[in-house]
């Protein structure tokens, strides 16, 4: 995987009796495989809202069991798609009133007024709007005006949950029943680690609202945007593969994934090695499409985070540099057939093939299990600017050739596809076009979003 940066990660609890805080901590803990910048919780209290969050995985904001009972809250883990790397804009974000916990990017936040961050325009103009209207009329009208990927958990001051996603549902977001509460996430894999059970895929252009355990309001309300748009990357790399998205499982798309690979984009090896973790799935469909045996010499570092979530490209050399270990005997002597499951800026690449290289590899060979990443992202992904993009104006044999790879290839697009299961996918990183519902005059959102 190249070093891009992962979405984010909501989480919220609705229950009618009390339940331990630590409930809300677990969940984005389950979810730190979606931002690793910071955590944060708010939850509901004798008319006001309390919120505790700060820079850091969740167990560096959380080093204390907090002694605390609540009945309404919600959670959050971030990474920065606009805005800069922040405690000030770290979630959840708002006042004693109203908090925001949003995963996705608002493509046109800038066009409503000078906002550091697309979070802030959310929470005011939800602040602004909820004084005069109503709940979902307030929901519908945001759908109306914004664009882009979102799926948003709102924490008003009466304890209402409010919980609703884009109406192209860019963003996966799932309710759940656990012990008695409703609790929602990100993905449906932690309701169900959490021991509960997954009561609905959230639509597109649905809002629901909530409050001591009990759904006050559940509805579409926005259909204007008939297809979905569900972002391709999650299959291939964001979400954890024991997830699943509008029905499709994760493990298996990458599976077939890696099958498609072998069939398509065949590669003469001794040994099949997936870069850890995201691609072990894509390289284990290839190994047994193959039939090339699957070994795993490399090894994750217990220390090591997700480089691509660095805000530096220093930070992110620095994770690098301790990121694998090799072992030598499984690789001397050996032609490799090396899979991961995107190439972004090729940093991460480079470095693994000249690690394998020095440890006596004869040949590496590198498949892809996506396409070339060649545009950037302007729905929740924060990919770097164009001309960092590897893959940008450059063919697999240029990209190959600046990897030292002795060949790498890539899917199309429709291979892709294929794999998924699905074609309802956004693939604007790949194709260049966007599934948004405005027009954009492309240099200003590189300009905004500094891609």
């Amino acid at each position: 995987m190249g070093n891009i940066h992962d979405k984010c990660g909501i989480f919220a609890v609705s229950s009618p009796k009390e339940v331990n805080i630590q409930l809300l901590v677990e969940g984005i803990r389950l979810l730190q495989h979606r931002g690793q910048e910071s955590a944060g919780i708010a939850y509901a209290e004798n008319g006001e809202i309390l919120t505790i969050k700060g820079p850091g995985l969740v167990d560096e904001v959380f080093k204390e069991n907090l002694n605390k009972f609540i009945k309404n809250g919600i959670g959050h883990v971030r990474y920065s798609t606009s805005g800069k790397s922040s405690i000030e804009e770290a979630q959840p974000l708002g006042d004693s009133g109203v908090v925001i916990a949003f995963n996705g990017t608002i493509s046109n936040y800038y066009q409503f007024g000078s906002f550091k961050v697309d979070t802030e325009f959310i929470y005011r103009f939800f602040k602004q709007k909820l004084t005069f209207h109503s709940i979902p009329d307030t929901v519908k009208e945001f759908m109306r005006v914004v664009d882009g990927g979102y799926s948003v958990a709102i924490l008003l001051n009466d304890e209402e949950i409010v919980v609703f996603r884009d109406p192209r549902g860019f963003h996966p977001v799932v309710l759940g029943f656990l012990e008695g509460s409703l609790v929602v996430s990100s993905e449906d894999s932690v309701i169900r680690q959490l021991g509960g059970s997954v009561l609905k895929h959230i639509l597109p252009g649905e809002v629901i609202i909530m409050k001591n355990g009990k759904i006050l309001y559940d509805k579409v309300i926005y259909e204007e945007e008939k297809s979905y748009a569900t972002c391709s990357f999650e299959y291939i790399y964001f979400a954890r593969p024991d997830s699943n998205i509008d029905g499709h499982s994760v493990y298996s798309a990458r599976i077939r994934l890696g099958e498609l690979l072998a069939e398509k984009h065949p590669a003469n090896g001794d040994i099949v090695v997936p870069v850890p973790d995201s691609s072990r799935p894509i390289a284990l469909g290839f190994s047994r499409k193959s039939r090339v045996p699957l070994e795993e010499p490399l090894v994750r570092t217990i220390s090591s985070v997700r480089s691509f979530i660095m805000p530096t490209q220093d930070k992110r050399n620095e994770v690098l540099e301790e990121k694998f270990g090799v072992v030598v005997d499984a690789v001397r002597d050996k032609r490799i057939v090396l899979i991961d499951d995107s190439i972004v800026r090729g940093n991460t690449m480079k470095r693994i093939i000249s690690m394998l290289r020095n440890a006596g590899a004869k040949e590496i060979h590198v498949r892809i299990g996506s396409p070339m990443i060649k545009y950037p992202c302007y729905m929740g992904i924060d990919f770097p600017k164009r001309e960092e993009l590897i893959a940008h104006n450059k063919s697999e044999r240029e990209i190959g050739n600046e990897l030292n790879a002795d060949s790498i290839e890539f899917l199309s697009v429709e291979e892709m596809v294929q794999a998924i299961g699905r074609r309802d996918l956004c693939n604007a990183c790949f194709s260049g076009i966007y599934p948004l519902k405005f027009k954009y005059n492309s240099t200003e959102l590189e300009r905004v979003f500094g891609k």
